[in-house]
């Protein structure tokens, strides 16, 4: 039987009409005679057009007349290979991370900081272009209903454990300012848009002319000779906004100077108390923000304060010790405290000047294994706020042990050591309990990120770091949260700079010339740190 013979140079509407083509030039007589378009040009077909098509896409498929049959050849093709796959019982899979680049290895050996030229968008920001001017307050882009909308439903709602006007300040104390001041509506319209660029990228220019705008407005208000206690709210939220805005936008480190700016305005706040309830209880907020904020970034890298001539706004003298769990930060203030506590022991001994008694780690010690939080009145027990609660005391723990581990590589003299086999205890628990409640967990805002980015730099066996991946992957897959992929990218670089120090002495040498030449990287006091800094330094915010 002879194979029927098709042209494939007629043109496209012959062609699309499966029709025979004279092929005459530059229109063919079918064409010409019906009116129809003709045209003989290279036409591109993209994959997913033959994929809605539910045609073979370019070479990989044979024409046949039984198409059927074509398929059903295809899938048994498929299951004949599938079937001949040895099955996985999960016990005799060894992972792997082959990640290491020449670049970690010009680190590694010879402790320089590369130039990553794929790094910007976590640097700082250049300057807007100037035809990003701000609108006047009576002009309203289509998007802006659609931006409030999101923030006021989606943002608002999962930003704390509990969305009641006790226990949510961003929807009954922020978006209320929100709808009042043109710096906080275009600040709130800002993170909206910026976490929907998460998603979708078209949300990304919105989200720069809002923030634009919300800065111009903070600036307005900085210049003023003197402000009114209202303004003096305004500020504050604006400055609590952009920092938000900030860490969403892949932790920007100028959250940490929104940051610094908080704290001089609280500090002005306090001098000038308010007189209403409303402004209380914003004051009351505001303290909690900057405090939990603070004492989390100075368990990751270390925080300059922002004058020397000026004492700098302590956590434990905003805060009121409590053991109840605040649905906001999802602990409780007097876990917080603690936890600045096992900060101010981890610091305290790069000044020679401060000779840290053994008593204190393991009274610290003592007081997080005793420590029992409460979870609020009119809260389900069974709710996921006891778990984060609990993870985040586990983090604290594992913090401790990080800081006295004998065979951690940021131990120095002075600090008591403990066994290093109660870290790997208190990384399983993380994991465990993060697996057993994840899905709870991840329902608001309030997840659990300081604990598990604990647990992934110290993780030092295999199964372990493949949970911390998927449990990041998972957050990472949520689309609300923009400070997870760079905390992705730490705890990777902190593997394999790990990996990597394995029983080398080179390391050590090199580590010993780069003290004499006061390299920065010897001014980290964590291994996280470090890798920060290797990667451009970075400022994770971990809330």
């Amino acid at each position: 039987m002879t194979a029927i013979s098709r042209a494939r140079t007629g043109c496209w509407t012959c062609r699309a009409r499966r029709i025979k083509c004279d092929e005459t030039h530059p229109i063919c007589r079918r064409c010409a005679r019906n009116n129809a378009p003709c045209g003989y040009g290279v036409r591109l077909v993209w994959h997913e057009e033959s994929l809605a098509r539910g045609v073979c896409h370019g070479r990989t498929g044979v024409w046949s007349k039984r198409k059927d049959a074509r398929k059903r050849v295809s899938l048994e093709q498929v299951d004949d290979r599938l079937s001949l796959q040895p099955e996985y019982t999960g016990t005799d899979r060894t992972w792997m991370f082959l990640n290491t680049t020449m670049i970690d290895l010009q680190i590694h050996f010879d402790a320089t900081q590369p130039n990553y030229k794929g790094m910007k968008p976590f640097s700082q920001p250049s300057p807007l272009s100037p035809w990003l001017n701000p609108i006047s307050p009576g002009q309203r882009s289509d998007c802006d209903p659609v931006l409030m909308s999101y923030f006021e439903h989606i943002i608002c709602s999962s930003s704390t454990l509990v969305d009641n006007a006790c226990y949510n300040p961003y929807r009954y104390l922020i978006l209320p300012m929100a709808l009042q001041s043109e710096g906080l509506y275009h600040a709130a319209l800002a993170i909206a848009a910026n976490t929907l660029k998460l998603s979708d990228q078209r949300y990304r220019l919105p989200a720069l002319e809002h923030h634009h705008r919300a800065l111009n407005h903070l600036r307005g208000l900085l210049n003023k000779d003197s402000w009114a206690e209202n303004e003096l709210d305004e500020m504050l939220g604006l400055v609590l906004m952009l920092c938000w805005f900030d860490i969403s936008d892949s932790s920007r480190p100028s959250w940490v100077t929104h940051l610094n700016g908080f704290q001089n305005l609280i500090r002005t706040r306090k001098e000038r108390p308010g007189r209403s309830c409303h402004s209380q209880d914003l004051a009351s907020f505001f303290n909690r923000y900057f405090a939990f904020h603070l004492v989390l970034a100075r368990t990751a890298f270390r925080v300059t304060p922002p004058s020397s001539h000026i004492s700098p706004l302590l956590p434990d003298s905003i805060l009121e010790k409590s053991d109840t769990i605040d649905p906001y930060m999802g602990l409780s203030p007097a876990l917080l405290l603690m936890i600045d506590q096992v900060a101010e022991l981890a610091w305290a001994c790069e000044d020679a000047n401060i000779k840290i008694n053994s008593k204190d780690a393991h009274q610290l010690k003592t007081d997080l294994d005793g420590l029992q939080q409460k979870i609020p009145e009119n809260i389900d027990p069974n709710m996921e706020c006891a778990a984060i609660a609990e993870a985040n005391r586990l983090g604290a723990l594992l913090l401790l042990h990080e800081i006295c581990s004998t065979k951690a590589p940021i131990n120095r003299s002075g600090i008591p050591t403990v066994e290093s086999e109660e870290k790997n205890v208190y990384v399983e628990r993380i994991l465990t309990l993060m697996l057993e409640k994840k899905a709870n967990m991840m329902r608001t805002a309030v997840t659990p990120l300081w604990p598990l980015f604990l647990a992934g730099c110290c993780a030092r066996r295999e199964e372990e770091r493949v949970t911390v991946l998927q449990l990041f992957k998972e957050l990472e897959g949520i689309r609300r949260f923009g400070n997870i992929t760079p905390a992705i990218e730490v705890v990777e670089m902190v593997w394999r700079q790990r990996d990597l120090s394995v029983q080398d002495e080179r390391r050590l040498q090199k580590r010993l010339n780069a003290q004499r030449q006061k390299n920065p990287l010897q001014e980290t006091r964590f291994s996280w740190e470090h890798a920060m800094v290797m990667l451009g330094g970075w400022k994770l915010s971990l809330t």
